[in-house]
């Protein structure tokens, strides 16, 4: 997919509304857009997505998953809203809030993230929120959204399928669309919970992770080989690299422990997992003191991550021989080193 192609992609996502539990823009968007590549498109009783690509390829998938959520507001009332999402309470103090057509401002923070409200128009309970900021933008190579986390994430998946399917790219992929990742997991651990990704698929999250000072905006995207929470199957890391190597992308590959990613959820359960991510600025939109400001990335990350993506489904097939390889290597190594045990 072009530069324009993908970029139109991402606005159509990233100006959608999401919130925790209030992902249904995002998800009609998903469900339609992969009706339209010929693509089945099947749900859960949570309400997550799996879309399946399969073309002369037998075996497990590998599995690519993102999800539709973004730290957002919840109506409560009137006068009342909650704010769903891990962010410092001093982020929400004075903070103006887009109910889609109707504006907030917050007078209030409590300390359970409840908030007092004045609002300019009706509001329903349950309707969600967002930070009242300028929606999507680009500026050279930086894109700039209220809702990179994880909804540019969504968008790359499916630009990968987009690429996928016209070239009928020999490969065996599934996307997993995920809910509410940012209060604790619920989508990703009902899907990992029920079975339904085969136990020998390798699953990879894909991901928006906080820029570490050893993983830096425009230097491409990142093969994460742990998060907060938990470290990532070697295998699927050495996988990740080779597929970057087929396509001579660039790649920078981390420890990234700015946050707890869904694969961590799905290894909790018995599965093979590994990461790729783009460095984020403005993480869960905290900006320079404290103050709301719109997520950003590099352009040229986030072209080179759906290539990676790509890649990864082209090369999945040699996956087997791959774990095999990274075996070999280690037993060259291993030949060529000295052995001066002595006595001990």
């Amino acid at each position: 997919m072009n530069r324009a192609a993908l970029l139109k992609l991402a606005g159509q996502v990233l100006r959608l509304p999401t919130a925790p539990y209030h992902e249904h823009a995002v998800r009609d968007f998903v469900t339609g857009y992969c009706r339209q590549l010929g693509l089945p498109v099947a749900s859960d009783k949570a309400g997550n997505l799996f879309i399946r690509y399969r073309h002369r390829v037998a075996g497990a998938p590998v599995v690519f998953v993102a999800h539709m959520d973004h730290p957002g507001f919840e109506a409560l009332g009137p006068n009342r809203a909650q704010f769903l999402g891990g962010v410092p309470l001093e982020l929400l103090k004075g903070a103006r809030i887009r109910f889609g057509s109707v504006r907030a401002n917050v007078r209030r923070v409590h300390r359970d993230k409840q908030l007092d409200i004045v609002a300019d128009g009706p509001l329903r309970a349950g309707e969600p929120g967002m930070w009242d900021l300028p929606a999507f933008a680009v500026r050279g190579d930086r894109l700039q959204a209220v809702a990179i986390d994880d909804v540019l994430g969504v968008a790359a998946v499916l630009a990968a399928l987009t690429d996928l399917v016209r070239a009928n790219v020999p490969a065996h992929v599934w996307a997993v669309f995920t809910r509410a990742e940012e209060v604790g997991f619920p989508g990703a651990v009902t899907v990992a919970r029920s079975g339904k990704i085969p136990r020998r698929a390798l699953v990879v999250s894909v991901e928006m992770s906080k820029e570490r000072p050893w993983a830096r905006i425009g230097h491409g995207p990142v093969v994460r080989v742990g998060d907060r929470l938990s470290m990532f199957d070697p295998a699927a890391t050495w996988h990740l690299e080779t597929a970057a190597r087929a396509g001579r992308i660039r790649l920078q590959r981390a420890l990234m422990d700015g946050g707890t990613c869904e694969a961590s959820a799905f290894a909790a359960f018995g599965y093979r997992v590994g990461g790729l991510c783009l460095p984020l600025g403005n993480y869960h939109n905290i900006g320079p003191g404290t103050r709301p400001r719109r997520e950003n990335v590099s352009v040229a990350d986030l072209n080179r991550l759906v290539g990676l993506i790509v890649q990864g489904a082209r090369q999945w097939r040699g996956f087997g021989s791959l774990r095999q390889s990274l075996r070999r290597r280690v037993w060259q190594i291993y030949r060529r080193a000295p052995r001066r045990w002595g006595k001990l």
